[in-house]
Order: structure tokens, then C-alpha cells, then sequence
């Protein structure tokens, strides 16, 4: 009966912990963690950070960036390559990330790793 609820209450949210389960359910910690690692096979992981997932027109764009420097690179050599001007790129952004444990959620033991995406906040 237990072991049902609990499954539940993890579908409906990865993140809940386990003093909320046993709050709702009235059981001990102790007892939420038995059903979750032992009946329901459950672990707790943490998202891995990767830079940041690109769209299909994001790469699109950058292969045509690519492209064009490569044609300009071939067309006027050495000429083009000291024209170029660099810089950083980096752009300074307000936002309220996620620290590791706010990240952690319940999945079924099993090898695909869970990726998490840099958030970017828009300008």
C-alpha cells in the first residue's frame, strides 16, 4: 500500500523529499527510504552540467559561419586571417541557478546519465 503511494508521489515530483513522503504518509524516514532504494529501486542522482543545448538553427547558423570564413580563408588567405578581430563573448546575465542539491532527483537504477543544460536568461 505504502510502496504504491510512494511511487506516486515521485512520478508526480522527482525532487520531494523524503521527510515530505513520510509526513503524507505518516511512516518513519527510515521507512520511505527502505521503499524507495529497496522496493521501488529508486536512487537519488545529480544532473551533470553541459554547456547548453543547441537548437537545430543554432547549429545551422554556425555551420554557415563556418562555411563563409573558410570561403573568405581560401579566397584571400594570410589577409584574412589579420583581419580578424576577437573578443570575448561572454555576456553577463541575472539569474538564480540551481545549486547540486536542488538538482537532484529520483531515477530507476540504470546506465543513460542524466543531462541538465545551462540556463541562459534571456536579454
Amino acid at each position: 500500500m505504502h510502496q504504491q503511494k510512494v511511487d506516486e508521489m515521485i512520478v508526480a515530483n522527482r525532487r520531494v523529499k523524503q521527510n515530505d513522503i513520510a509526513n503524507a504518509l505518516d511512516i518513519s524516514k527510515e521507512r520511505v527510504h527502505h521503499i524507495i532504494t529497496v522496493h521501488l529501486g529508486y536512487r537519488k542522482v545529480s544532473a551533470r552540467w553541459v554547456p547548453r543545448q543547441l537548437t537545430v538553427e543554432m547549429k545551422a547558423q554556425r555551420k554557415t559561419i563556418c562555411t563563409q570564413l573558410l570561403e573568405r580563408f581560401t579566397h584571400d588567405g594570410e589577409r584574412f586571417l589579420r583581419s580578424i578581430i576577437t573578443g570575448d563573448e561572454s555576456c553577463v546575465h541575472h539569474y538564480d541557478p540551481e545549486s547540486k542539491m536542488q538538482s537532484i532527483q529520483y531515477r530507476h537504477k540504470n546506465p543513460s546519465a542524466l543531462k541538465k543544460f545551462k540556463v541562459v536568461a534571456s536579454a
